[in-house]
Parts: C-alpha cells; sequence; structure tokens
C-alpha cells in the first residue's frame, strides 16, 4: 500500500490521486458541483447576503465553492490558496459559470503581509484546522482581521472538533465510482494521536478489472495532520487578534460543521 502523511493545508496529495480517478469524490460531476454550488449560494447569502460590489476575501479558497457563491451573489471577490492544483479547478469553474475572481496563491499565515484593511468579509472554510501549530493559527486568525476593513466581519466554517474528539470515531465509507476499467472505493478513518491532534485518512481502494490476480486492487492512503480546534480555543485565537461580537450561528445538531461570525 503507497501512503502519504501531509500538512498545513497542503491536500495536493489527496487531490492528485483524486484527479487520477475522474474526481473530486463529491464534486466528480456537472450536476453534483453545482448542487454543491447552488447550496453555498443559499447559505452564504443568508449569513452575508448579496451586494453590488462590496469586497470579499476567500482565504482558503480550494476549488472555489464559496468564492464562486459570492461572486454570484454580486460580490467582488478575491480568492486565495496555498495550493495551486485547487485554484486551477476553481478559475476553470469560475470561467464555465462566467464570474470574474482575483486569484492567487497566497498561505493563510502570510494574509497580513499580503492585505491591509481591503475587505468588508472575510471568509475562510474548512482549513484553520489544517494548520497544526497554534502559532501558525494565530498568524493566520491575525492576518484575517488585518485584511479587513473597520468594521469589517469574518465568516468561518469548521467541521466541529469537539464532537469528533469526545466520540473518536473510526471508519466512514465514501463512496464507490465507477472508472473505464473497474471502481474506486473511498473510505475514511481518523487515528487519534493526542487530544490536540488527530490525522483524517483518505483509503482509496482501486479496481483494475483487466488484472485476473490479486493485482486486481490497488490501495493508497493519503493521511492529513489536523489541530482538533475546540470551540473556546477559537473563541481565544479571534480574541487575541482583536475581534469582537464573536458569534456562534444556530446548527441544525452535532456533526453538523459550525459556523462563527465575528466583527473587526
Amino acid at each position: 500500500m503507497k501512503w502519504w502523511m501531509q500538512e498545513n493545508q497542503e491536500g495536493d496529495k489527496v487531490l492528485e490521486y483524486m484527479l487520477t480517478v475522474g474526481l473530486p469524490w463529491d464534486e466528480r460531476t456537472p450536476e453534483l458541483w453545482h448542487e454543491t454550488l447552488n447550496e453555498e449560494i443559499d447559505r452564504l447569502g443568508e449569513v452575508i447576503g448579496t451586494s453590488d460590489g462590496g469586497t470579499a476575501l476567500d482565504c482558503s479558497c480550494g476549488m472555489g465553492s464559496q468564492a464562486i457563491a459570492l461572486a454570484k451573489l454580486g460580490w467582488q471577490v478575491t480568492a486565495t490558496d496555498i495550493a495551486e492544483a485547487r485554484l486551477a479547478i476553481a478559475r476553470q469553474r469560475a470561467v464555465q459559470d462566467d464570474v470574474q475572481v482575483d486569484w492567487g496563491v497566497c498561505d493563510m499565515r502570510d494574509l497580513a503581509q499580503r492585505f491591509s484593511a481591503q475587505f468588508d468579509w472575510v471568509v475562510t472554510c474548512f482549513a484553520l484546522y489544517e494548520i497544526t501549530e497554534d502559532e501558525g493559527i494565530q498568524r493566520a486568525v491575525d492576518g484575517t482581521y488585518a485584511a479587513l476593513k473597520p468594521g469589517g466581519r469574518c465568516y468561518i466554517r469548521l467541521r466541529d472538533m469537539d464532537d469528533l474528539m469526545e466520540d473518536k470515531p473510526r471508519y466512514g465509507f465514501h463512496g464507490e465510482v465507477r472508472t473505464p476499467h473497474g471502481r474506486v472505493f473511498c473510505i475514511e478513518d481518523w487515528e487519534y494521536e493526542s487530544e490536540t491532534h488527530a490525522t483524517q485518512i483518505y483509503v482509496f481502494m482501486t479496481e483494475d478489472e483487466r488484472i485476473d490476480d490479486w493485482r486486481r486492487w490497488r490501495t493508497e492512503a493519503v493521511g492529513i495532520r489536523k489541530r482538533a480546534i475546540r470551540q473556546s480555543e477559537l473563541v481565544q485565537f479571534l480574541a487575541r487578534a482583536g475581534f469582537q461580537d464573536i458569534t456562534f450561528l444556530e446548527r441544525a445538531g452535532p456533526w453538523v460543521p459550525y459556523e462563527v461570525v465575528a466583527t473587526k
């Protein structure tokens, strides 16, 4: 079995493998991608609203779902990510959906060096806990604060690590995809290093029907080490940066990602 471990927002090995079998997993067809996009438009429209030229920064834009949704809601969007591979997909999607976004490579920890009091909103989803050292998380949050105009607000969405570290689940089945010569199964696993760090593992089992012996199946795994940021810790990171009015939005229940809005 091939195995990779990565840290600090990289995501490249997971994405690299997914692309070889025609993924990303949950957005592998135009229909699935637009389901995701429409959900983002609805949610960000509720929380952030529409605009006629207001400025927004998505500082961990990934493959573009939040940035493109914001652009469709009328915001003037700048979007950055640490991984060029993800940005390439995001750029292509923006062209296909006929929206304008200013894309660029930037590590969240370097936001303060790149932007100063430019944005009405800064958005970051599912990224802060991929910075595994507390100093780096604080730098990213400080940079978010620096990028906002006075009175600007940030929106953060994260998987609830309080739930994860309390229950410590293991395996989850992500699904099956057909390829030209077989199938790919994706399984998620977790390993718990300590009360502050855990590793999310993606296991891909790939079938090649052209082979008639044990080599028919190939298994590859990618582990992404994460900082298990508790909600109380996130409040502390935000407060140290200078944020006020730190509010956790209402959510449907446990295991649903939580959302935080805070004001500069």
